[in-house]
């Protein structure tokens, strides 16, 4: 694969390191979400990546990106409930829409992925950037990746992956505008938003994978 673009095997690959990524991270992610909601983030995140797994394994080869990521938004919503599934699911297939004839994700089309996964997040969810949820994450990611259009994709995605990172551990500085945890008022300050912190853990197995190739797990 060139390293300019993700072809939509790369992105098989991807999505799978992102799902041990994910699976590796359950306990921390369910003890975040112990301090300021119900503790099962992580098993919510869990089912989702492990069903995203299993439809890909059975998706035809031929899956253009845009068919892949619609698989797995699909995947994740039917497998969960709660908020996140139809946010984290409904963000992948908005993606997918938004991806729609594209044979490769060069910077350009990530950037157009994560601004459709933002529109999405931010529609479904009614948020804004800086109401304590998963969109503070995937703002920043979509910011860091504005200026970057003449990098390899595998340094855009690095540095979006870094951008989200910071902005999940911000949230711990914010109150909750949204959810259970909007309940909590100041309560719920030094603690950062599971849903943030899961889409940076997302965007940083897409750079791992885009670095180092596929992990050995999947």
């Amino acid at each position: 694969m060139s390293n300019q673009a993700i072809t939509a095997q790369r992105l098989r690959q991807c999505l799978n390191t992102a799902a041990a990524t994910i699976l590796a991270a359950e306990s921390r992610l369910n003890a975040l979400d112990s301090a300021i909601g119900d503790g099962d983030h992580g098993i919510t995140m869990r089912l989702g990546f492990e069903a995203v797994k299993r439809s890909l394994s059975t998706l035809k080869e031929s899956a253009e990106i845009d068919e892949v990521l619609k698989e797995a938004g699909s995947a994740f919503m039917e497998a969960t409930g709660g908020a996140i599934g139809p946010l984290l699911g409904g963000m992948f297939i908005a993606s997918g829409n938004a991806l729609s004839g594209r044979n490769e994700i060069a910077p350009a089309e990530f950037k157009l992925m994560l601004q459709a996964m933002e529109a999405s997040v931010s529609r479904m969810g009614k948020a804004k950037p800086g109401d304590k949820t998963i969109l503070d994450a995937i703002h920043a990611g979509c910011e860091a990746v504005a200026g970057n259009m003449n990098q390899a994709i595998g340094e855009v995605c690095a540095e979006a992956a870094a951008a989200a990172a910071t902005a999940a551990e911000t949230t711990a500085n914010m109150r909750s505008a949204k959810g259970r945890s909007s309940r909590l008022g100041e309560r719920a300050l030094g603690h950062p938003d599971p849903g943030a912190v899961s889409f940076s853990l997302i965007l940083d197995a897409f750079a791992t994978c885009l670095r180092e190739g596929p992990s050995l797990t999947t």
